[in-house]
């Protein structure tokens, strides 16, 4: 029995060994995980129609399905990838053409979804989604870094793009960009706040482009209202949506405005680390720490949680760890959180997922 026990400790030690070893070999060799991981991106879900390029979210009986959302991220993750001398202008233009294409009318909004049909004809639907335009807005300007002879043209895009933002997505009154133009004055829907639209880091670069000091307000407005959304709960998550008031907040209730979890820390919200990391911010950082030590306290994350850090799904998904692995490898203390989620950049991405790898591909492009 002690030689079988042996044996089976000399297993388990080489086992370890050689998994430690591989993770070694594949997280110091950054340039090919970036690599891989925009190529099996582009591969998986970058779709061409003439002479443009589109993300392609949802295959469905009517044609594939793409989001402005989406969009913004491919946009982004060009632009990433052109920093590192893995895209050409060419993937990042034929990305704009498709966004210059399917704006709105006598907007430079994007319509916040299309479905392209076999014969390559497209529905557009109307309206804009907020997240999505600040996505294509900011990618703009990281283009105009990559690129900078075309500097100009991307520039004054986004400048148009933020002015249109201004204009139809904001709520003067609480200092908020609400949800999309259909969240009108007149409508309930005009004091919701989608809690990923909470950039401060692109804020402060959006006023830099533009001089518009609204943008700096919208930081501190809208980062207020995650720390007194933070303070409601011990573990500080954040929930995909929130009702906010003048001086109050209070999470969206089920089914509110999308889904049965608006009112929890679901697909939206957990972009929230991504966006907060990037900022140095005393109130942003307050707020991702918060949520940091209540990730620490758990054995693993997984897809969902209620505000009480009751699991919602017991399942792992790269959209809520990809965030959380790059909002740790930002902030000092949290290196059991690299550690236990590093494992989703050894693995091939899914040809499924679509917002699960955007999330994963941009942080792949960023930290390594």
């Amino acid at each position: 029995m002690l030689r079988k026990r042996s044996k089976y400790t000399i297993f388990a030690l080489l086992l370890a060994a050689f998994i430690a070893l591989f993770f070694y070999l594949r997280m110091n060799k950054p340039k090919q995980l970036q690599r891989n991981a925009y190529q099996e991106w582009s591969a998986n879900f970058v779709g061409t129609l003439d002479e443009k390029t589109y993300i392609k979210t949802e295959e469905t009986s009517d044609g594939q399905v793409t989001l402005s959302e989406a969009q913004g991220y491919g946009m982004l993750i060009a632009a990433r990838a052109g920093q590192q001398k893995l895209a050409s202008q060419k993937d990042f233009d034929r990305l704009y053409q498709y966004y210059l294409d399917n704006r709105l009318p006598d907007s430079q909004l994007m319509s916040w979804k299309q479905v392209i049909a076999e014969n390559g004809e497209i529905e557009t639907f109307d309206h804009n989604a907020t997240d999505g335009d600040l996505y294509i807005a900011y990618a703009l300007m990281e283009a105009a870094k990559v690129w900078p002879k075309k500097a100009d043209d991307y520039n004054a895009q986004a400048k148009a793009i933020l002015e249109d933002i201004l204009a139809h997505n904001y709520n003067a009154e609480l200092t908020i960009l609400t949800v999309g133009d259909w969240a009108t004055e007149d409508s309930k829907f005009h004091s919701l706040m989608r809690t990923s639209d909470v950039m401060p880091q692109q804020f402060e670069e959006f006023y830099q482009l533009t001089q518009d000091n609204t943008w700096l307000q919208l930081k501190d407005s809208m980062l207020d209202k995650l720390v007194l959304m933070s303070e409601q709960y011990k573990t500080g998550l954040i929930p995909d949506f929130m009702w906010v008031g003048e001086d109050e907040v209070k999470a969206a209730e089920a089914n509110a405005v999308a889904t049965e979890f608006d009112g929890t820390y679901s697909y939206n919200a957990c972009r929230v680390p991504y966006h907060l990391a990037q900022s140095q911010d005393e109130k942003s950082q307050a707020v991702l720490g918060k949520m940091l030590n209540f990730f620490m306290s758990t054995r693993r994350i997984t897809a969902g949680y209620e505000l009480s850090g009751k699991e919602v799904h017991n399942y792992q998904a790269a959209s809520f760890l990809a965030p959380v692995f790059y909002a740790a490898q930002k902030t000092a203390g949290h290196d059991k959180l690299v550690q236990q989620n590093k494992f989703i950049f050894m693995q091939d991405l899914s040809k499924e997922a679509y917002y699960e790898m955007a999330l994963l591909t941009m942080v792949a492009l960023e930290v390594f």
